[in-house]
């Protein structure tokens, strides 16, 4: 039985507490979708109950879900038979390791780069304001004899300590150690090192102190290193020049590059091959260096042979 109420009854209805439920108007496209699958052959489905419209007071029942259609249910199986193929996951692009830090905390120390400081005379030009002690000799025990030319051998060039140190009587070369300018654990280096090539029995092995001026020295009337040190190359005639030091090498070749380049370049001094190395005070403080020092000193050693 249907109920015909009219807007104000409903909201009498509603201020009392009682819920109307009455029927939605079906829509047309609805009624044709429901006729069309109950005029549909299934051997499954079976017709279900309507049920007529009726007053309700309590809620309505939870909806269940719909029931799939069988055609759906059997399309499964044969999806679930060939799935469709899968593809692998993108492998994630591993970012690039960071540089290793050091674990104390302090940023790395870039490996040391062994060059020495530069030097040149007080008024920056090298070989200004510097002058050459006579040449004495190295090892004046070594058996002397006679030579019809009286030339050849070694002439090493250095640049002494402005403040030496005062040594004690243990610190100080031995009477058959190499005779230079040099002091303490520099000259017994320079010593081991030219012993190693044999030279504490040649009669012919000459050093030289170079000298430079003081900063406040005036140098108007100042004459250059290379004349004297020629001078001193005609006397001696040796057969090689051995350099130590970068201030000894700016000042006596007369140029301002780094030592690492007047190291490789071959040099002549009046016709005399010379050869430019470490300074042995650097070489105690940058033991790395001995290497290329050695190398410099066969290549010296190989001028005075003839090879």
């Amino acid at each position: 039985m249907a109920l015909n109420l009219d807007a104000r009854q409903r909201a009498m209805l509603e201020a009392m507490g009682i819920t109307v439920w009455l029927p939605e108007p079906v829509e047309p496209v609805a009624v044709a979708a429901v006729t069309a699958v109950a005029a549909a052959p299934s051997p499954v489905a079976e017709p279900l109950p309507v049920a007529a419209p009726a007053m309700r007071v309590a809620p309505p029942a939870p909806v269940s879900p719909p029931v799939s259609p069988p055609v759906a249910q059997a399309a499964a199986p044969v999806a679930e038979a060939a799935p469709a193929p899968v593809q692998p996951p993108a492998q994630p692009t591993r970012p690039a390791s960071p540089p290793p830090q050091n674990l104390s905390g302090h940023r790395a120390h870039e490996p040391r780069q062994f060059v020495q400081q530069p030097a040149a005379g007080p008024a920056g030009e090298p070989g200004l304001g510097w002058t050459i002690s006579p040449a004495q000799l190295v090892y004046p025990h070594a058996p002397q004899h006679v030579q019809s030319a009286e030339q050849g051998g070694w002439l090493i060039l250095l640049e002494p300590a402005a403040n030496p140190p005062l040594l004690s009587p243990a610190q100080r070369p031995a009477a058959d150690c190499a005779q230079t300018a040099l002091q303490g654990d520099a000259a017994k280096l320079l010593d081991n090192m030219l012993r190693a090539l044999g030279l504490q029995e040649k009669p012919r092995v000459f050093s030289a102190a170079l000298h430079r001026a003081p900063p406040d020295a005036d140098l108007s009337h100042a004459q250059a290193l290379q004349p004297a040190l020629e001078t001193l190359l005609r006397e001696l005639r040796p057969d090689c020049v051995l350099v130590l030091g970068l201030a000894s090498a700016r000042a006596v070749l007369g140029r301002h590059d780094a030592l690492g380049r007047l190291r490789a370049e071959p040099h002549h001094i009046a016709g005399v091959p010379t050869v430019v190395t470490y300074d042995p005070n650097y070489l105690l403080r940058a033991p790395q260096a001995k290497a290329g020092a050695w190398a410099d000193l066969v290549q010296a050693d190989a001028f005075t042979k003839g090879l």
